[in-house]
């Protein structure tokens, strides 16, 4: 990285600001492309689109669990599993977003539950066990 830093130097004529607006460009390019990656597991991922994948990962637990912290700990984490980090916590501001200007009510209850249920999937070997994962980490 440093090789090419000192070439796009030489090659913007010696302008600093360019050749750091450049590398910072190539950085954003390289995290967004490992953005999806799925949490290492053994299951195919639940589709192709990131809707789709999220959809599915929800279907296959239905129903969720009544109480609401529970119920985003879970819905946080299958998506995590099953789909990526990144899309969990997408789909996790997205609903607090629509919550926000629609007839829900927005919290950040809400994303502490999600974040819960992400880490409940970093550890969680399966479903059953990032739901008894959520239901031991709610906080009264």
């Amino acid at each position: 990285m440093v090789w090419w830093l000192q070439v796009s130097n030489c090659r913007l004529g010696g302008s600093r600001r360019k050749t750091l607006r450049h590398a910072a460009v190539v950085a954003l390019v390289l995290t967004a492309c490992g953005a999806c990656a799925p949490l290492p597991r053994y299951e195919p991922r639940a589709a192709r689109s990131s809707l789709g994948c999220m959809r599915n990962a929800l279907e296959a637990q239905r129903p969720l669990p009544e109480q609401d912290s529970q119920a985003h700990c879970l819905a946080a984490g299958l998506i995590a599993r099953h789909c990526s980090i990144t899309e969990a916590w997408l789909a996790s501001v997205a609903k607090e977003v629509a919550d926000l200007f629609g007839p829900g009510n927005a919290e950040w209850r809400d994303l502490d539950a999600d974040g819960r249920g992400i880490r409940c999937a970093r550890s969680a070997t399966d479903d059953a066990s990032l739901r008894a994962c959520c239901r031991s980490s709610d906080a009264p």
